[in-house]
């Protein structure tokens, strides 16, 4: 999700740190030939039958993202645990929380991460920081939660590609995808963060991340895009990227990350089904269809922000048909390839409570009717400072288990999840 931040930005200077940092010790090139299945590990999600899988046991899921967990451990712990004890009360065996925070220059606050900041500058990483997401990964163990964690925001917040194009020089680094794809020096440093992060040893567990059962899943990026170029483009570099991944990490599941969008409106959608084109129009770069299909990509992703698409905020027959043919065709594209489907983000954010209510109770609903593989709201928390920040949270803060969204919210994933830890 987008949410800009409109926060005072302290100004560095660029500098090159290929010699002193070592990165031209870094072997980048992929090393597994892609068409070699990867051995799957006991107790690690795969894919079975184009289903999610744990020990080739179905494995469904309703979840949450909660992208402030790490940056919240420094800030405020009681937040992180009060936050797992009601994922706990609901159930949740799957969270997505971001896994960067990149330098100063775009969609920092310092009221929101204190020192968290995880790459400082290129290649210089903030070992306290890391330790956060240390402890959030090994907290969520004990209680058999998996987690989902994009390595960089396609948006400004929290640095994102703005901060990769500010450090390499760029004269307009903002959601400036054409220069990030195109640079070799962002391309190096993205490459060298996947490298560090797929290698790091969590703190608390002694794993390696790429050891580890409790991540479900790496994403190459947050809502990827590349407006006015051929989609082909991001395409490739997806595949690029993910076949970097699982050189290093051949365990771990790799999805994009991506809203979900397309290009040409090919006839698997069934575009007389959507009041509103805009979430099948030509102009962004990219296409679900194409990136689906990449051989390394191991799940379909998309997002559903019907009032950020243009739909209004009225619930109407026409919304409610497009939401349902936005869960459907996506599906079933990504089942054309064997592969299952993630709704990684869906939030009704400005809607009002009961709007709130009828919206997420009726994609619900729907996923229930489909048997949906999994999907992650945006988002659980019990901090009521977050749900200010962003209109789409749903807070359940400590005596409000027994709002009746709550209970809906808990019916859904008793019927979604047929496996919480194997």
């Amino acid at each position: 999700m987008n949410r800009k931040l409109n926060f005072s930005v302290l100004v560095i200077s660029l500098f090159l740190l290929l010699q002193s940092i070592g990165i031209k010790d870094i072997d980048l090139a992929p090393t597994r030939d892609p068409d070699v299945e990867p051995n799957t590990k006991p107790g690690f999600v795969h894919i079975k039958d184009g289903m999610f899988a744990v020990d080739d046991i179905e494995f469904l899921f309703a979840g949450t993202n909660a992208y402030y967990l790490p940056n919240y451990n420094k800030i405020d712990p009681g937040v992180v645990e009060r936050t797992f004890n009601t994922f706990k009360a609901a159930d949740i065996t799957v969270v997505r929380m971001w896994a960067y925070y990149d330098g100063y220059d775009c969609g920092y606050s310092s009221l929101d991460a204190g020192e968290n900041v995880i790459q400082t500058s290129p290649g210089i990483y903030n070992e306290d920081a890391l330790r956060d997401l240390d402890f959030v990964i090994a907290r969520g163990k004990k209680q058999n939660i998996r987690f989902i964690l994009p390595f960089i925001n396609y948006w400004d917040e929290l640095g994102g590609i703005c901060q990769y194009n500010t450090w390499a020089g760029a004269e307009n680094p903002s959601a400036n995808m054409d220069f990030f794809l195109s640079d070799k020096n962002t391309q190096l440093w993205y490459k060298q963060y996947i490298h560090m992060m797929l290698n790091r040893v969590n703190t608390f567990t002694g794993i390696a991340y790429k050891n580890e059962p409790a991540i479900f899943s790496w994403q190459i990026m947050n809502e990827g895009r590349n407006p006015g170029q051929d989609p082909e483009v991001l395409r490739n570099w997806y595949r690029e990227i993910a076949q970097y991944i699982k050189s290093i990490d051949p365990d771990h599941l790799v999805g994009t990350g991506e809203e979900g969008f397309d290009h040409n409106k090919p006839a698997v959608y069934s575009v007389n089904q959507y009041s509103n084109q805009y979430t099948l129009r030509a102009n962004e770069g990219t296409s679900y269809l194409l990136n689906t299909a990449i051989p390394e990509i191991d799940y379909g992703n998309a997002h559903w922000y019907p009032s950020e698409y243009g739909f209004g905020h009225a619930i109407t027959e026409e919304l409610l048909n497009s939401q349902n043919a936005w869960l459907i065709d996506h599906s079933k594209i990504a089942k054309k390839f064997d592969k299952p489907f993630m709704l990684g983000e869906y939030g009704f954010p400005g809607w009002g409570d009961e709007r709130v209510t009828a919206m997420y109770t009726a994609l619900w609903a729907k996923a229930e009717e489909m048997n949906l593989d999994g999907s992650l709201l945006w988002q659980l928390t019990s901090d009521y400072t977050k749900c200010a920040e962003s209109g789409g949270n749903i807070c359940w803060p400590a005596g409000r288990e027994d709002s009746e969204l709550f209970i809906a919210f808990m019916n859904h994933i008793k019927q979604l999840q047929t496996i919480t830890q194997p």
